[in-house]
């Protein structure tokens, strides 16, 4: 029997469990992996030149990103998003990220413009469908921007749990509705344009839109997530906030 191609790199760096779970990640990203895909440790193992432990150990770090789902007495396969797990993610990664810029409207600055203006002209250069896998990391990057300048590391937690599914869920998107990188740059640099004219309500709809976009009653979700927003707006978070200097990575020496 001919030998099939290997769809896997061979891990190089030192940490060897890290970089087994990168070379997995990008295999199921780019599409090289399919949703519903069997992963058995052993050839795994054989493809990547590394022990099945190690293999295992990467198979969890996945499935705790989302990416993967162990199966009682069937093992490990590649996620595949019900239309109902992708409906709920698109709706809670719009709230999440819409009470982000909530909560950040009066910390917009040339800083995080500049570094947003970066990311998109790194989404620029990329190619459907080779460097999916990175422009799903310059995505998640472009977001997390946001979601940090929230100065709320609680948010920035339970955002950060969801981005192996955010990456699945792009993978569906763009597999679903055909998009391209156009279709990609154009939503963000709507949220650019936004950002630089200081209009964080533009910026919140513009995310909304985005992340709701066709899902069945699509108004009645994007007036009750404008509803929810508009209660919260009456809150005073400032206290909860850290400083606009200090991202919530950084330890707080108070």
């Amino acid at each position: 029997m001919a030998s099939e191609t290997p769809r896997l790199r061979r891990p190089t760096r030192l940490r060897i469990v890290d970089d087994v779970r990168k070379s997995l990640e990008d295999a199921i990203l780019s599409g090289h992996m399919q949703p519903g895909e069997r992963l058995l440790e052993t050839p795994l193992a054989t493809q990547l030149g590394v022990g099945r432990t190690t293999v295992r150990e990467a198979l969890l770090a996945l499935e705790r990103d989302g990416l993967v789902v162990n199966e009682p007495r069937r093992g490990a396969f590649v996620t595949r998003l019900s239309p109902a797990d992708a409906s709920d993610l698109r709706m809670v990664r719009a709230l999440l990220e819409a009470f982000a810029v909530q909560l950040a409207r009066d910390r917009f600055d040339g800083r995080l413009i500049d570094e947003l203006s970066a990311l998109v002209g790194k989404l620029r250069a990329c190619q459907l469908p080779d460097d999916f896998p990175r422009l799903i990391q310059i995505d998640l990057a472009f977001h997390r921007l946001l979601v940090e300048r929230a100065g709320s590391r609680r948010l920035l937690d339970i955002w950060s749990a969801l981005n192996g599914q955010i990456g699945a869920l792009m993978l569906l998107g763009v597999e679903r509705r055909h998009a391209t990188i156009d279709d990609v740059l154009a939503y963000h640099e709507g949220v650019l344009s936004a950002m630089r004219a200081r209009d964080p309500d533009l910026v919140q709809r513009r995310i909304i839109d985005h992340a709701i976009g066709d899902l069945p009653q699509s108004t009645a979700v994007r007036e009750s997530i404008v509803q929810v927003l508009e209660t919260l707006a009456t809150r005073d978070f400032a206290g909860s906030r850290l400083p606009p200097d200090q991202s919530p990575d950084q330890p707080d020496d108070r």
